[in-house]
């Protein structure tokens, strides 16, 4: 449970760095703070599909990660609709920002895997 929450409030700070980096680009000066709240929202909804998605057993994974990635883009852009996003964001920007964020914390998993894999070998060495 922990980790979860850790791992959601990770994934909201990389969504909001992206999006200032966004709306910096758009010459925005600040964001407001039901974004954060929406952002927090949806990440949650995502971290939990994908919580899901981990549980069904797909030997390829590749194919998982491209499951998991339509299904962030998917809950991106219905909340879009929801949170009236597209006022001051379009459609392909926040598919590819979604798409990021996703890889990022996907690229981030698999280095906590690795790290973990090591801690294992390292106690196994131990004790042969």
């Amino acid at each position: 449970m922990k980790k979860t929450i850790i791992n959601i409030f990770a994934m909201t700070g990389i969504t909001l760095v992206a999006l200032s980096l966004i709306a910096l680009c758009y010459n925005a000066t600040f964001l407001c703070l039901n974004t954060v709240f929406q952002a927090l929202g949806v990440n949650i909804l995502i971290y939990a599909g994908i919580t899901l998605i981990n549980k069904i057993e797909i030997n390829l994974a590749l194919v998982e990660t491209g499951i998991k990635l339509i299904y962030a883009i998917i809950l991106a852009i219905i909340s879009g609709y929801i949170f009236s996003w597209y006022e001051s964001l379009s459609l392909p920007v926040l598919i590819g920002f979604t798409a990021f964020i996703l890889i990022v914390c996907e690229f981030l998993d698999m280095l906590s895997l690795k790290n973990k894999v090591k801690e294992i070998n390292d106690l196994i060495e131990k004790q042969s």
